[in-house]
């Protein structure tokens, strides 16, 4: 882990920005659809094989070119870094989505706002409700900062040189995969996909979760944790959302509209009900949560190198 790297690859995706969805993310996608094609057979024991198929297939190549690029001078592996964070973190992204659907939603322009969520979520936004637009908007960029950020900078900071950076996303990618893009009666196959995401994931959500309380609206945050993370849709995703909601001082879930009519989903947070004003005031919580992650960079660094 390097945070001059960190610092490096941010600076070269301010100046450099990625258009569209990022390469090594499709690259992902497509290898953990291969690897269901070629290995799932509908059940539990296939889905255990091709979770860890997909794992060293990836992860082996990688450890061992950084050790060839180790023996020859640690700089390169320090470019190697670079590189996978470059295209790896999506923070700059996800504010700049943020900030355009604000700006859109200040300007009146409800049907533009919406455009911008479906083209971020992936699937198009049913109605024309800037309040409904304006939660789920902040709902998607706690859920982007923390998986698109922060959980690849756990690992990056626990494992040696880009492993970390490319293990969560993977991991991610096929826990997403395998439970939706597989006919309803395969679903065992992506039970372990699943599990082992948890698993790996359940630190870094904590850790989130903690970090907006840090720089957000601490007792807010923690008491929306423990009382409304656990009545979410997703549990382990309501860790993030309650915590970013409280320390906020907002509140975000409630029903949206959807093509069957209003999805019924539960209150996250407390206060007004979420509008552009608080796509604002997200968007500097999450710049206080990348400083704080930057200052457990310098920390590490510290103890390193003493």
């Amino acid at each position: 882990m390097s945070l001059a790297a960190l610092l490096a690859s941010m600076l070269a995706q301010y100046a450099y920005p990625a258009r569209g969805r990022l390469p090594l993310l499709a690259l992902y996608g497509r290898l953990c659809l291969s690897t269901a094609k070629r290995l799932n057979s509908g059940d539990r024991n296939s889905g255990i094989l091709a979770w860890f198929v997909l794992m060293a297939a990836v992860l082996v190549p990688l450890a061992l070119v950084s050790a060839a690029l180790g023996a020859m001078h640690a700089f390169l592996v320090w470019l190697l870094e670079v590189a996978f964070l470059y295209a790896t973190l999506r923070f700059l992204a996800t504010t700049g989505s943020l900030s355009g659907i604000e700006k859109a939603l200040r300007e009146g322009d409800v049907s533009a706002a919406a455009n911008l969520l479906g083209q971020w979520r992936g699937e198009p936004v049913e109605g024309e409700d800037a309040g409904a637009i304006a939660r789920l908007s902040a709902e998607q960029a706690l859920r982007e900062a923390h998986h698109g950020t922060f959980g690849p900078l756990f690992w990056y900071l626990v494992l040696p040189g880009p492993l970390g950076l490319v293990a969560y996303p993977l991991a991610l990618r096929a826990a997403q995969s395998w439970e939706h893009l597989v006919d309803p009666e395969d679903r065992d196959f992506g039970w372990f996909a699943a599990r082992a995401f948890h698993l790996i994931d359940w630190i870094p959500q904590r850790l989130t979760a903690f970090a907006f309380a840090v720089v957000g609206n601490f007792e807010d945050a923690l008491f929306c944790w423990r009382s409304q993370a656990a009545g979410w849709v997703r549990p382990e995703e309501g860790i993030v959302l309650a915590s970013g909601a409280g320390a906020l001082g907002v509140r975000l879930g409630e029903p949206v509209p959807t093509a069957e009519g209003l999805s019924p989903r539960p209150a996250l947070g407390q206060g007004e009900l979420a509008g552009e004003d608080a796509l604002a005031s997200l968007g500097g919580l999450l710049w206080r949560a990348l400083v704080l992650w930057l200052l457990a960079f310098l920390l590490a660094a510290a103890l390193q190198a003493t």
